[in-house]
């Protein structure tokens, strides 16, 4: 059972955080645009009415957020700059994370989102893939078949295969749709442990892995639908009279528990 909820106490957010929130503001409605020099410190400090070491506090709140970066030198300052994906990512786990533990979102909504969105990004990795991409999708095919993995790395394998994939596409968006897909199945691949078939995953992932390597999109979303058809049958016969569309994603344990989210 989770813990019991305690209060902190309340604090009056401080001159730094409003200046934050303000520039941060200023970034969404466009009036401060990547790559855009902030006035100076001094300046900003006259502007605000506050002290210099409140608008650097100000400024390492937006650096946290990766929203400013600093630079030395008769050219340098503070910049408007857009967060890397893996801070976006990162960010967005959490609030992902708080919406599977509302209790409403089903393992029958996980798979027929990942039905709709990895098929995209296997079409893409055909066509957008490098060979970095490559190397890393094939790697999680080849460590997988180590006969002698337990069941927790064999999953984390399975993951990492699927990660590598919607990293090869290339597109930002559906990587980050993807990463909600990701944070589910750790819970949605308990529903598969009764009857996983290591042997026939890695085979699986071989072929779409050779669809993408040979640049055929057609072949690589084929070969990933008969991988989906095949998770529905094992997970449909684990479950028996069971529905996916009534068990929420919070209910299920994790697969692997010790693996450390993306």
């Amino acid at each position: 059972m989770p813990g019991a909820f305690e209060p902190a106490p309340i604090q009056r957010e401080s001159a730094a955080q409003q200046i934050a929130g303000q520039i941060r503001a200023a970034m969404l409605s466009g009036s401060l645009e990547a790559g855009q020099r902030l006035p100076a410190e001094h300046e900003l400090a006259d502007e605000y009415g506050v002290s210099r070491p409140t608008v650097r506090e100000a400024m390492r709140v937006l650096a946290a957020d990766g929203l400013v970066r600093a630079t030395r030198g008769a050219s340098g300052g503070t910049f408007v700059a857009l967060p890397a994906p893996d801070a976006v990512a990162g960010s967005l786990s959490d609030t992902i994370e708080l919406w599977f533990r509302a209790g409403s979102t089903s393992a029958a909504e996980v798979e027929q989102a990942r039905s709709w969105i990895e098929r995209g990004c296997v079409r893409l990795a055909a066509t957008n893939c490098t060979s970095e991409d490559l190397e890393a999708i094939e790697a999680a095919v080849d460590d997988a078949r180590d006969p002698s993995l337990d069941t927790d790395r064999f999953l984390e394998l399975d993951i990492d295969f699927h990660v590598a994939i919607s990293r090869a596409a290339h597109n930002g968006v559906l990587e980050l749709a993807m990463t909600a897909i990701h944070l589910a199945r750790p819970r949605t691949n308990t529903l598969l442990l009764n009857k996983l078939e290591p042997a026939a995953i890695v085979e699986q992932h071989d072929a779409i892995a050779a669809a993408i390597r040979a640049g055929d999109p057609d072949a690589a979303e084929q070969a990933f639908l008969d991988h989906l058809e095949h998770l529905i049958t094992i997970r449909t016969e684990a479950l028996e009279r069971r529905d996916a569309q009534d068990i929420p994603v919070v209910s299920l344990r994790e697969a692997h528990p010790a693996k450390r989210r993306r």
